[in-house]
C-alpha cells in the first residue's frame, strides 16, 4: 500500500527537480500505482505529467518501491522538459 510519507517525499522531490522550470509548466500530476498487489518485485509505478507551453509531457517508471519509482520518472521528466525547452531555443 502506498504510503503518505511516499506521497510527500515525491512532491518534494518534483519541486526541488522541476524548479528551474516552475515558471513554465501550468501543471503537474503525480499518480502511483502498484501493478500486481501484494505479490511483491518491481511492481511499484509513478506516472508523472507536466503541462507546459510544449503540451502534455508524460514520464513513467518502475521499481521496487515508490520512491525509487518517483524519483526515476521525475528524472526522466526533468530531461523530458529540459529537451522541450531547449527546441523551443532553436
Amino acid at each position: 500500500m502506498r504510503s503518505k510519507a511516499a506521497e510527500v517525499y515525491a512532491c518534494k522531490r518534483a519541486t526541488l527537480t522541476l524548479d528551474r522550470f516552475a515558471e513554465r509548466i501550468r501543471s503537474l500530476s503525480l499518480r502511483f500505482e502498484d501493478l500486481n498487489g501484494p505479490k511483491g518485485g518491481v511492481d511499484k509505478r509513478c506516472t508523472v505529467e507536466a503541462v507546459g507551453p510544449f503540451g502534455p509531457l508524460i514520464a513513467r517508471a518502475r521499481a521496487r518501491n515508490y520512491y525509487a519509482a518517483a524519483d526515476r520518472a521525475l528524472g526522466k521528466l526533468e530531461r523530458g522538459v529540459a529537451r522541450a525547452f531547449r527546441r523551443e531555443l532553436h
